[in-house]
């Protein structure tokens, strides 16, 4: 380009890269116009590398091509691959940023700050315009008439409101309702409670739509007000003496009612409000919103984002909000946060655009919402693993995530359990007696941790005492500052074993280390002072944790147990030949390697070990057995 022409264009420095026609894109650049909108730069392949928005498309696109020492190197790496450029148009800075979102989640450009996964967490689907509406869950929002909740970024979560909601709003699940209203004839779900029965007219059109839009308002936090229109109904059963009826609606009511007394309350200046706290690390950061509904903590939701290392806290907030609130099917009237983020007045402008009630974004105030931004981002912390008691050296897969944070959840931990270990006992009829520790951290097996005990003090088979001698002695080298301690604790056996673990930690730093008992059904966890046994689905990813845990630990255990009784047959059948002491063994091993190769050995062979003649190598053939006259 002309010096003339760049000077007139305000770039002061471009750095093309090798094959790319300058001119071309220089050209682009001049023509592009004085008006909103987004611009995409694009790679040698046509793939988008990052894509931007613009209150005047021809300034914003020109301050990328700096002199090096004016922006970040992120920036530079950015503009070296730069081969082509597109822009497209709009009518103000506010649809710019909603289809700079759009343009992100669809494209995922590598120089963007986006959403991990964005597409893949399932929403609660009900299907409003249908005369009897049903509950589904999708994975992608249509404009179709339905209502739609979401999305909800942990499953398990997802999976427990669903089974507890099941019995509160029985609400149909077939496909087809209008075959079995033709033919009169209720499905399965009725008879197991599961379903009112509306097709067989068990439960009138308008009973059924009410408990519909009870469902609804009870998805989107109006909790409270159900429960309030739930006795307002049975009231009236009760007056026209519908006495099933008011029955069905007192135990809606008291479903809802035990779930609002497990959830906090908390005193906010408004009803409602979504709670966002932000951390990170590196070029990953975890953003973790509470959702406040009616002053209640209802849930939280997880979210990962990718492409954060160039950018500050005020930059990451911005782009968070702006493509997860036009995700979201329902937006709070407060949003609240640690610091303010930029573009603070387009966000809300946007915000009020695509939501039927006024949006504010705005830090924190007073004590208690401070203490709840500071709880968000603690967790986002956590799941990052920042602040883990563990080890912090990198952050967490969403898969080990999940898994730890099940597992954190089942079992009632005060920390996430990043770093497990696992004792095992092997023994046949009280032989060889060993016992195998592995630990697992952040979900894979941490090797340089594995330690293997040889049970001494135990005579005969006593799995208990055993299984205490092995916690005993890991607990002797944690108090020594040899080893760190574990989060968890898993021992192998049933409520013997594990009461002889937490007896034998007694006093020790393991005092404080969670502890639990894998029985041989795997799905079944003994918790100390728990009187019952926890069940969980062989499926779920804190089992599928413990039975990787479980079985590498056995794995250990066998390996070593195997071993040693090798080991123990090779020597025995040696010790008991007269004469023979353990130098001359140790020459016969070290020369011939195993108590086999010693058998399949000729008379002469076994002689010329120095130290061994014609008549103790005939002694010794006769001690390991019967030799073949073959050499190995």
């Amino acid at each position: 380009m002309a010096p003339r022409l760049r000077k007139r264009l305000g770039i002061s420095h471009v750095s093309p890269p090798a094959g790319h026609d300058p001119e071309e894109l220089q050209r682009k650049i001049a023509s592009l116009p004085t008006l909103p909108g987004v611009y995409l730069f694009k790679g040698k392949g046509n793939e988008v590398l990052y894509v931007g928005k613009a209150k005047r498309l021809d300034q914003r696109v020109r301050s990328h091509f700096q002199s090096p020492d004016q922006i970040g190197p992120k920036q530079v790496a950015l503009i070296r691959k730069v081969q082509d450029l597109d822009f497209i148009a709009v009518d103000s800075e506010g649809d710019a940023l909603l289809l700079e979102a759009t343009l992100v989640r669809e494209h995922q450009p590598p120089y963007n700050i986006r959403l991990k996964d964005d597409k893949r967490y399932p929403y609660i689907r009900v299907s409003w315009q249908e005369a009897y509406p049903r509950m589904s869950l999708v994975r992608r929002i249509e404009r179709d008439g339905a209502r739609y909740f979401g999305p909800y970024t942990e499953v398990k979560a997802l999976r427990d409101l669903l089974r507890m909601t099941q019995t509160i709003f029985p609400m149909r699940s077939c496909h087809d309702i209008d075959a079995h209203i033709a033919a009169h004839r209720e499905c399965l779900d009725f008879h197991i409670g599961r379903c009112t029965g509306p097709c067989i007219a068990m439960q009138s059109h308008a009973d059924y739509r009410a408990m519909v839009d009870q469902f609804c308002d009870f998805l989107a936090g109006k909790r409270e007000d159900v429960v309030r229109r739930l006795q307002a109904m049975q009231a009236d059963a009760v007056a026209r003496l519908e006495y099933e009826r008011a029955a069905r609606i007192r135990d809606q009511t008291r479903g809802i009612e035990s779930i609002l007394a497990r959830q906090r309350m908390v005193d906010l200046t408004g009803p409602e409000a979504d709670v966002v706290g932000v951390a990170r690390e590196g070029e990953a950061a975890c953003a973790v919103i509470l959702k406040v509904r009616e002053r209640r903590v209802l849930s939280r939701d997880v979210r990962w984002l990718q492409g954060t290392e160039a950018a500050d806290e005020a930059e990451i907030l911005r782009s968070f909000l702006t493509l997860y609130y036009t995700r979201v099917e329902q937006i709070p009237g407060s949003v609240l946060l640690e610091v303010e983020p930029h573009e603070l007045n387009l966000l809300e402008q946007v915000l009020a655009t695509i939501s039927p009630t006024p949006v504010r974004v705005r830090t924190a105030r007073g004590a208690v919402e401070r203490a709840l931004v500071r709880t968000a981002r603690r967790n986002a912390s956590l799941l990052l693993g920042r602040e883990s008691e563990g080890d912090g050296d990198r952050p967490l897969r969403p898969n080990e995530f999940d898994e730890a944070l099940e597992l954190q959840r089942e079992l009632g931990l005060t920390h996430l359990p990043r770093r497990i270990r696992c004792f095992d006992v092997s023994t046949i009829q009280g032989r060889h007696t060993v016992a195998s520790m592995v630990t697992f951290r952040d979900g894979s097996p941490f090797k340089t941790e594995y330690r293997r005990f040889r049970i001494e003090s135990v005579p005969g088979q006593d799995d208990f005492a055993s299984m205490s001698e092995a916690v005993a002695r890991h607990a002797a080298r944690v108090e020594a500052g040899e080893i760190e301690p574990a989060d968890l604790i898993v021992i192998d056996g049933g409520v013997g074993q594990l009461e002889a673990a937490r007896q034998a930690a007694a006093g020790s730093p393991l005092e404080a280390v969670p502890f639990i008992g894998l029985a041989k059904r795997l799905e079944e966890i003994m918790i100390p002072g728990r009187p019952d046994s926890l069940l969980l689905p062989r499926r779920s990813p804190a089992v599928k944790l413990l039975m990787r845990i479980r079985d590498e630990a056995h794995r250990f255990a066998i390996g070593y147990h195997r071993a040693l009784r090798t080991k123990a047959a090779r020597v025995s059948a040696l010790d008991e030949i007269p004469g023979l002491g353990p130098k001359r063994r140790a020459l016969l091993l070290r020369k011939f390697g195993s108590l086999d190769r010693i058998r399949r050995q000729p008379v002469e062979a076994i002689a010329s070990v120095p130290g061994i003649g014609p008549r103790m190598a005939e002694r010794i053939l006769r001690g390991v057995g019967p030799t073949n006259g073959t050499a190995a």
